[in-house]
Formats: C-alpha cells, sequence, structure tokens
C-alpha cells in the first residue's frame, strides 16, 4: 500500500519574499531603534539614523507590496487577502485549533494562513500609519482636538510589536506541529501539499479543487 504522495510547489514569488524579508528587517530595527529613542534617550542619537534608514525601507517595501496588491496575481494579489465565506470557516477552524493546542487539526489551505490574512491587511494600515505619524512628528506638526501624534505613534508602536510576536509564534508552531512550512516556505517559495486519495463518502457534496490546477494557475501567473 503506498502512502500519500508528497509536491512541492512555488506559492511566494520572489518579489513577495524580497517585500516580505525587507518589511521584516525594516520593522525589526524600527521596534529596537524606536524603544532606545523613547525609553534610553541617551541612546537616542546612536540610534536615530538606523530608525531612519529603516523607516527608508520600509516605505519602498510597503510601495512595492501596495503595488502587487493591484498588480500582481495570485497570493500577491488583494483578493488573496480578502475573507470570504470559505476563508471565514477555516479562520474559524485555525482559531479553534490555536485554543485547543493542536488538538484540533489545522484545515489545509494554499497560500496564506485564512485567520492571519485579514491581519496582514490590517498591519499595512498600521504601517502606514505609523509612517505618516513619524514624518509629522520630525515636522512639529500639531493636531487639533488634543489629539496626540506621539500617542498615536506609541499605540501603533504596541500593534506592530504583538503582531509580529504573534507571528512568528505562530509560524513556529504550525512548524513545531508538523502540519505546515511556513518558516521554509517564506525563504525557498515552495509550500509542502499532501496528496491523498479522495474518499467520496468523506465528502459528501464537497468541492474538490485538484492541485493541478493551483500549479496551472501558479504557471499562468509567471
Amino acid at each position: 500500500m503506498h502512502g500519500p504522495a508528497i509536491r512541492r510547489l512555488e506559492v511566494w514569488s520572489t518579489p513577495l519574499r524580497l517585500c516580505h524579508w525587507a518589511l521584516t528587517l525594516a520593522v525589526m530595527v524600527l521596534l529596537l531603534s524606536g524603544w532606545l529613542i523613547r525609553w534610553a534617550p541617551e541612546r537616542a542619537d546612536q540610534v536615530r539614523d538606523a530608525h531612519f534608514v529603516a523607516a527608508a525601507v520600509l516605505v519602498a517595501a510597503l510601495v512595492v507590496r501596495l503595488g502587487l496588491f493591484f498588480l500582481g496575481s495570485g497570493p500577491a494579489a488583494l483578493g488573496a487577502l480578502l475573507p470570504d465565506r470559505h476563508r471565514l470557516g477555516q479562520a474559524l477552524a485555525v482559531l479553534r485549533s490555536y485554543l485547543t493546542l493542536g488538538k484540533l487539526p489545522l484545515p489545509r489551505w494554499y497560500a496564506h494562513n485564512p485567520l492571519w490574512a485579514p491581519l496582514y491587511l490590517l498591519l499595512y494600515v498600521v504601517l502606514l500609519g505609523q509612517v505618516l505619524t513619524g514624518a509629522a512628528l520630525l515636522q512639529d506638526v500639531t493636531m487639533a482636538g488634543g489629539v496626540s501624534l506621539r500617542g498615536l505613534h506609541a499605540w501603533g508602536y504596541f500593534l506592530v510589536m504583538g503582531f509580529a510576536a504573534g507571528h512568528v509564534l505562530a509560524s513556529f508552531v504550525h512548524d513545531a506541529w508538523g502540519k505546515a512550512d511556513d518558516v521554509s516556505a517564506m525563504i525557498n517559495g515552495q509550500r509542502i501539499f499532501t496528496l491523498e486519495p479522495l474518499q467520496e463518502e468523506q465528502n459528501p457534496g464537497g468541492v474538490v479543487i485538484p492541485l493541478s490546477t493551483l500549479t496551472n494557475d501558479r504557471r499562468d501567473q509567471g
């Protein structure tokens, strides 16, 4: 009796991976330097230039990523992050798996984690807000109504830090549970898929999408 077949498919394109790692590096430097500027002011002058350079990298990566939303295809396109009925069902299944510490299995998905995908969109909005508030702080711009730009920038800082910590933890947990290859996939672009024989009685009324369809779609995107 043969076991399930294993296939590796390129899911994450090179531009998408470059944007991901540029954003990752920029956010890490910004979080560290921002912490030093705010809570260790004696180090502020030493890290301020690094903060500005990382901000420039962040802006460039965001511009490219936003361009891929509308000019890219497949997982790079905006539609791949927008929830629909199927993805919402998968997102609930992912959440249940998290809450049971993996006792309930993770669902299968092709590209973006269905629970995290809408959070990625929120992250881009927060990052854009950080760029705008940071630039306004440099120009000593004040806001009406007693709103503190520095306070908004600080709240954005904590949101980004929380997202980054959760994203890294989830990626490693998926790999540790042996149900995903999230870490290596964002390096080489390829995800591993297990092809198991379909039992009709196990999928009554379901819709089956052959893996070959995903392969053909990926080729068309090139």
